[in-house]
């Protein structure tokens, strides 16, 4: 395993980053030949990880509890690697792998927990070792750990045992291109093997094979794995299979070859270089409401997790932007781009909480290439989908164009960064001449990301005390608010509920179909996106109910401030008002927020 002949330790090795590839990566995109890249840096990665983890169980006792010793595992693993070097890279950057390599660190670091021993989960390794061995035609002989009856053979499947002890272990042996798993006086494996070995092929007695999904990118075929079993298909712990019924399984496939499909016409090279990298798929719960949720880890390379989306053009969107945190995950494991505390306190447009540094600077580079999706879709829309398809254009090109202002001005990046900046401002900027987008639908996304900063900063930012003292005292004694003020500071009110009502009602005036789980819009809501002028007037009885209302006092400040002038302060009125409700002079909401617009500067 890249070891050193005479100590037997890894050798060092680097990787450099061609020019071209930096440049590509910067502007959002990357072909199949930086993906190859990617991954060839994140097998380095990978060989990296499992040494330090071996190592690190080497040095801790009973870490591996009634499991064979460490040593064998590395024998295993090091002949694997020898006999079958491309089988075993592709085992290795298998993405849940990935997941299994940092959780099982972690825990032996006391960075993480899991539900049972140790060594249920760093025992994990040896089920590693038997796909391993399988794929390079060895034969092994040896032990791992059975939870809840199952255990989990990656990329192969799972096996599925009636006797179930919580925790307990069970015999695998690994000969003639077959895998057998023995225990509680049963024996199990898959079915006959397909080819490759050591890869799915179904279900047999006692046994669950993975699924995989297929589809076509611009003349490549495309099979990727849909995992609904193996525990460390999650980003935290490990979870228990949950299988999937055969219709959704179908609908899967179809929606899978859909999204394929339309990536493959509207953008080839993304396509392929999704057909390069993507290897899994896990079914993950919506939201409530129905809310499509995806993730994405930077220790599962090649890994989506996804709930069922309603239609292709969704699930495009969907592995476009975790492709591209994909992307830049494996790009910050080889440079660093910032360099900052973590704190909290950056607004990014598409999140309703503050972001440090680092997932502000991951947000802007997903959503350029989510921009990039719908540019090149608009012209594929159908004519009663353009509307919906131009808006999310214009918002998600408005968004992104912010969060790149704002790391811009950010001492946190490196010069690596500030190089990696400048490529995605480039491809920003060629998108600001596009004159596809209507007026109408141009000023629905403006009023919406107006919409979603001003509840941000009226829920997260906090004006100075004395300032809030000084302008009420003022507003009291009916005096100009022409005063200098503070910067506000930011101080996360995660608690706040947030409805979006406002957003759903422009996207269904654009013809996005209602959904099971859209949000409760009120009158004032629905007068405000159809420019009523009485929308102010509905917030301000609304607060009269709950002067505490962050979505109300929203409302309001769009309504009775439509030229803007409080965008850059709307947490003003409602800081205010809470402070002429507590020194007993309590006031209209409409008249504060008015007074407050009407302050220069």
């Amino acid at each position: 395993m890249q070891t050193d002949g005479r100590s037997g330790r890894p050798r060092a090795a680097h990787h450099l980053i061609p020019s071209a590839y930096f440049e590509d990566l910067a502007a959002g995109r990357g072909g199949p030949g930086t993906i190859r890249f990617l991954r060839r840096t994140e097998y380095s990665r990978r060989l990296l990880l499992l040494r330090a983890l071996l190592d690190t169980m080497a040095a801790t006792p009973g870490a591996l509890g009634p499991l064979p010793p460490v040593d064998s595992a590395w024998d295993t693993l090091t002949a694997a690697q020898e006999a079958a070097p491309e089988e075993f890279r592709e085992l290795l950057l298998h993405p849940q792998i990935g997941i299994w390599l940092g959780h099982s660190i972690r825990r032996l670091t006391h960075t993480a927990w899991g539900d049972g021993p140790l060594w249920t989960d760093l025992g994990h390794l040896y089920a590693v070792c038997s796909v391993a061995a399988l794929r390079a035609g060895l034969a092994l002989r040896t032990t791992v750990p059975v939870r809840d009856g199952t255990a989990m053979f990656p990329t192969l499947g799972l096996a599925c045992l009636s006797g179930r002890p919580r925790w307990g272990t069970a015999e695998v042996v690994v000969a003639e291109g077959r895998l057998r798993v023995d225990a509680y006086g049963e024996s199990v494996g898959p079915p006959e093997p397909p080819e490759p070995p050591g890869t799915s092929g179904g279900d047999a007695p006692g046994w669950q094979g993975l699924r995989t999904l297929r589809a076509d990118a611009a003349g490549r075929p495309v099979a990727v794995l849909l995992d609904d079993i193996d525990p460390y298909r999650d980003l935290s712990e490990p979870l228990p299979a949950r299988r999937l019924g055969k219709d959704r399984i179908t609908r899967w496939q179809e929606l899978f070859g859909g999204a394929l499909g339309l990536l493959a016409r509207v953008d080839p090279d993304t396509a392929a270089a999704v057909a390069e990298g993507l290897r899994t798929v896990t079914d993950v719960e919506p939201a409530p409401g129905g809310v499509v949720l995806s993730a994405s880890s930077g220790d599962a390379f090649g890994g989506v997790l996804t709930s069922l989306p309603p239609d292709p053009v969704t699930l495009a969107v969907t592995l476009v932007h975790e492709f591209q945190h994909t992307k830049l995950g494996a790009l910050l494991h080889l440079l660093t781009l910032e360099q900052d505390s973590g704190a909290e306190r950056h607004y990014a447009p598409w999140r309703d909480d503050p972001r440090p540094l680092g997932g502000l600077l991951q947000g802007a580079y997903a959503f350029l290439g989510i921009t990039d999706f719908w540019c090149r879709y608009l012209d594929e829309a159908p004519r009663a989908e353009r509307p919906l398809a131009e808006f999310e254009f214009a918002l998600r090109r408005r968004q992104t164009e912010e969060a790149v202002r704002v790391l811009a001005a950010d001492p946190g990046l490196t010069g690596h960064g500030r190089r990696f900046l400048r490529g995605m401002t480039a491809r920003l900027s060629s998108w600001w001449g596009d004159d596809r987008i209507r007026p109408d639908v141009a000023a629905l996304a403006e009023f919406v990301a107006r919409d979603h900063r001003t509840g941000w900063r009226i829920r997260h930012l906090s004006p100075a005390p004395e300032d809030v003292r000084a302008l009420a005292r003022a507003f009291a004694a009916g005096l100009p608010a022409g005063f200098r003020l503070a910067r506000s500071s930011v101080v996360p009110d995660l608690a706040a509920p947030w409805s979006h009502a406002r957003t759903w009602l422009v996207r269904c005036r654009l013809g996005a179909p209602p959904g099971d789980g859209r949000p409760a819009a009120s009158v004032a809501d629905r007068a405000l996106v159809s420019g009523d002028p009485a929308a102010a007037d509905a917030y301000a009885r609304l607060l009269a109910d709950d002067p505490e209302s962050a979505d109300a006092w929203t409302g309001l400040v769009l309504a009775a401030d439509p030229d803007g002038t409080l965008l850059g302060r709307p947490e003003l009125p409602r800081a205010v008002h809470r402070e002429l409700r507590v020194t007993g002079t309590p006031a209209d909401p409409r008249r504060v927020t008015l007074w407050l617009a009407s302050r220069p500067g």
